[in-house]
């Protein structure tokens, strides 16, 4: 027998019909190999007879759940992202608004309500999983001289596995966004010095099992912003702001290679969750903040905007 070398490759597409399997065709950017996660609902049942290890066990297969986690790069093109962002409950707002005119810029946004769900195929070299209704969590973080993570947590319902060999293909990637420096990075208004930092929109991805179906929906999401900073000789150390229980504005830019900025995060509300942690780096201290990202007026947690 041979063996399987771990190798895959993952396409997506989002689907006109939510949660009905369309063949998707977009091929995404992996840096990681994405292992299948498939579980099926099994009923224990139980058995107190004469004999002991009498339990047994029935799997039904009629709401089969698949779980993809997807590892890349944030990059300068934007078409690696949108049909994902589009399944992790963002809208975006084009700019300018007409599709014949050249795009200057996108916002993306929460949508608490949007029904966008997704088609996937992941594909090993002797197999393809088959899975619609997809729903996502996504995570931006990195460090400084590092390129910027992007991770997004799929989960979606099982269709169907094909056996037999399959032809994974790649896309070329474009440039990989580095954290050069973080001048860029602002907690109201004031440049920050930091040495890494996270952004996890975090989903609550939920399934509900009907006779006729088994869905995946979007409950809450509770953004989440996490710096870790040089702490400045006298200077706040967030404790104050903590017990206070204010808010901050947050921005951070993400250049290129010729310092044009590609993509921009704001957050108009970053409120301390946690009390500040210190850590020693190297003989200085360094302190780790971590922040909600809390809502005004609805969906206005946060704003991710592309720039052409």
């Amino acid at each position: 027998m041979a063996r399987v070398l771990s190798r895959a490759g993952v396409k997506i597409g989002v689907e006109s019909v939510a949660g009905t399997y369309e063949a998707p065709s977009q091929v995404l950017k992996l840096e990681s190999v994405v292992v299948p996660e498939i579980e099926f609902d099994k009923v224990e049942i139980p058995n107190f007879s004469f004999f002991g290890g009498a339990k047994d066990v029935v799997t039904l297969a009629d709401w089969g759940q698949a779980k993809l986690q997807i590892k890349t790069s944030l990059y300068k093109n934007l078409d690696f992202y949108e049909n994902l962002f589009k399944i992790c409950n963002l809208k975006s707002v084009r700019n300018p608004v007409g599709e014949d005119e050249d795009l200057v810029s996108k916002t993306f946004s929460p949508d608490t309500h949007s029904s966008a769900t997704a088609s996937m195929d992941l594909a090993l070299p002797d197999r393809l999983f088959k899975i619609q209704g997809a729903k996502s969590d996504f995570k931006l973080s990195g460090k400084v001289g590092e390129k910027i993570n992007a991770e997004f947590n799929i989960s979606g319902a099982y269709v169907d596995r094909v056996i037999e060999n399959q032809n994974i293909t790649d896309v070329g990637a474009g440039e990989a966004l580095l954290i050069r420096r973080l001048g860029g990075m602002t907690l109201n208004g004031t440049p920050v010095n930091l040495s890494e930092f996270s952004f996890e929109m975090g989903n609550k991805i939920s399934f509900s099992k009907f006779t006729n179906i088994g869905e995946f929906y979007m409950s809450d999401y509770e953004p989440k912003l996490t710096l870790k900073m040089r702490l400045e000789a006298g200077a706040s150390d967030g404790f104050d702001e903590f017990k206070a229980g204010s808010a901050m504005s947050f921005v951070a830019e993400f250049k290129d290679s010729e310092a044009k900025t590609i993509f921009k995060l704001e957050i108009p509300r970053a409120k301390l969750s946690e009390q500040p942690k210190f850590e020693d780096s190297d003989g200085i201290f360094v302190i780790e903040r971590t922040f909600m990202a809390v809502s005004d007026k609805g969906d206005d947690n946060f704003t991710l905007t592309y720039f052409a």
